[in-house]
C-alpha cells in the first residue's frame, strides 16, 4: 500500500527528532556523570584535606608564655597545611617521671583567634624554673609608657657621660603598674640588679630603664654588658646559690680594669659620705613608695581571707 508523501515526512520527522532526543538524553547523561564523577573526586579530595588541627581560641601576642587549656582546642578542619608542619597535642605536654604535665609555650609571632597553630609559630617556653628564682619587685625603674603585663623588656643602666649598659637582658613582665614591675629573677640577676640600683642612686644623671622588645618570639635574649663592682664581684663569686655555671660565665666577660675606667672616674668627686646619703635617699623613697603601694593593695583585700591573721583553718 502506498505511503502519503505527507504521512512519510510526518514519520520521517519524528525518526529524526525521536534520534536527535535519543543523543541529547545521551549527552545529558554523560554530562550528569562526569559532573557527578568530578564531584565525587572533588568530595574526596575535601575528606583527604581534613585534618585534626590545634586552633587558637584567644588572640595571643608574640613572646606570650602560655599552655593549652583556656587558649587553644582541637577542631577538624580542612587546610591544605602539611600534617608534618602542625602542631599535636603532644606539643603541650611533658612526659615526667610522675607522668604528664602540661607544658608552657612561647608563641614566636602574634597570632589571632581562630588560626591554626604550626610549628614555626611556637617554641618551648625557655624561662624554666630554678630552685633560686624568685619573684622581684622594684620601683626604681623607667618603665615604657605602654608597657604592659605579658611584654619582654631589658633592664638598662644609662650613664651621664653617654654610656649605656645592660643589666638584665630579656625578662618577661610578670606585673606591673603605673610605677611597679614584677619580675622573676636568679641569684645571680638579683645580685646585678641591686648593683645597679645603688649606683642609680649614686651617680648624678644616671637612669635605670626598662626597654621593650619588638618580636619577643623572635629576637634572642642581649648579651648582658654591666659589670658589677669588684666588692659585689667578689660577692657573686663566693654565693653558694649562684650555679657555677653562671659564675664562669659572668667571670669570663668580666672586665675589672674597664670598669675602673668608666666608673670609677664618676666617682671621683663624689664622697664617701655623699655616696652613702644618695644611696639612704633612694632607698628611702623606694621604701615609702613600696609601703603606699602595699596599703593600696591590702586595703582591696580587707574583709577576705588573704590579709589578717586567721586563728582557725591554718590547717597547723
Amino acid at each position: 500500500m502506498a505511503v502519503n508523501p505527507m504521512q512519510r515526512r510526518a514519520r520521517n520527522s519524528f525518526l529524526i527528532g525521536f534520534l536527535v532526543a535519543l543523543i541529547i538524553m545521551a549527552l545529558v547523561v554523560v554530562f550528569l556523570l562526569t559532573r557527578i564523577k568530578a564531584l565525587n573526586e572533588e568530595k574526596e579530595a575535601l575528606i583527604n584535606e581534613r585534618s585534626e588541627a590545634i586552633v587558637c581560641t584567644t588572640d595571643l601576642d608574640s613572646g606570650a608564655v602560655v599552655t593549652f587549656d583556656g587558649n587553644f582546642t582541637q577542631k577538624t578542619v580542612i587546610t591544605d597545611v602539611p600534617r608534618s608542619e602542625m602542631v599535636s597535642i603532644d606539643d603541650f605536654i611533658d612526659e615526667t617521671e610522675d607522668g604528664s604535665e602540661a607544658k608552657e609555650i612561647t608563641m614566636k609571632i602574634a597570632v589571632p583567634s581562630g588560626t591554626i597553630v604550626t610549628k614555626d609559630m611556637i617554641q618551648d617556653s625557655t624561662d624554666l624554673l630554678s630552685d633560686t628564682q624568685r619573684i622581684q619587685e622594684y620601683n626604681m625603674i623607667l618603665l615604657p609608657s605602654h608597657l604592659k603585663n605579658g611584654d619582654y623588656v631589658d633592664i638598662r643602666l644609662s650613664l651621664p657621660n653617654g654610656q649605656d649598659y645592660i643589666v638584665l637582658s630579656k625578662k618577661r613582665v610578670l606585673g606591673t603598674d603605673a610605677t611597679t614591675v614584677w619580675f622573676k629573677l636568679d641569684e645571680m640577676e638579683i645580685n646585678l640588679m641591686n648593683s645597679a640600683i645603688v649606683e642609680s642612686y649614686t651617680i648624678n644623671g644616671s637612669k635605670l630603664y626598662a626597654i621593650e622588645y619588638v618580636e619577643p618570639g623572635l629576637q634572642e635574649p642581649t648579651i648582658k654588658t654591666y659589670t658589677v663592682s669588684q666588692d659585689v664581684f667578689n660577692l657573686i663569686a663566693s654565693n653558694p646559690n649562684i650555679l657555677e655555671e653562671a659564675k664562669n660565665e659572668y667571670r669570663n666577660g668580666y672586665d675589672a680594669e674597664g670598669r675602673v675606667r668608666y666608673f670609677e672616674t664618676l666617682f671621683e668627686n663624689i664622697s664617701y659620705d655623699d655616696r652613702k646619703g644618695q644611696v639612704n635617699t633612694g632607698n628611702s623613697n623606694e621604701r615609702e613608695a613600696i609601703k603606699a603601694a602595699r596599703q593600696s593593695y591590702v586595703e582591696g583585700l580587707e574583709g577576705t581571707d588573704s590579709v589578717g591573721y586567721q586563728t582557725t583553718g591554718s590547717g597547723e
